[in-house]
């Protein structure tokens, strides 16, 4: 089932990151999937924040109408969570005051991030 989210953010022009949390869920588990980005899980396995490195040239690779400009008039952020067998799909909906541009992430897949506990159980 996708679940979509309002989240609150902050986007630091100067490093170029974007951070986007929930402010009223706990971070149970944080796992660094690439270089330029962080995704934060709740309890129940679900997104709760991600943090995105080079923001700018990161999401412009796959949509160039994001840029500096677009994210220093970002009004809102939503989040739509997908999961599908071993993988968790991810969209962010950026609200700017001129558009909304809907963007996909690469999916991650989540049986390479799994704890070594776990694993081991």
């Amino acid at each position: 089932m996708d679940t979509k989210i309002k989240f609150d953010f902050e986007y630091d022009d100067v490093s170029d990151v974007l951070s986007i949390f929930d402010y009223n869920k706990s971070i149970n588990e944080s796992i660094e999937f690439n270089e330029y980005l962080n995704v934060d899980l709740g309890k129940e396995g679900e997104i709760v924040g991600l943090e995105i490195f080079d923001v700018s040239k990161f999401l412009s690779v796959l949509n160039k109408e994001i840029n500096k400009d677009f994210l220093n008039d970002l009004k809102k952020v939503e989040l739509v969570q997908a999961d599908y067998r071993n993988n968790i799909f991810i969209a962010i909906i950026l609200h700017s005051s001129k558009e909304e541009i809907y963007q996909k992430l690469p999916p991650l897949q989540k049986k390479e991030y799994m704890s070594p506990l776990i694993a081991s159980a």
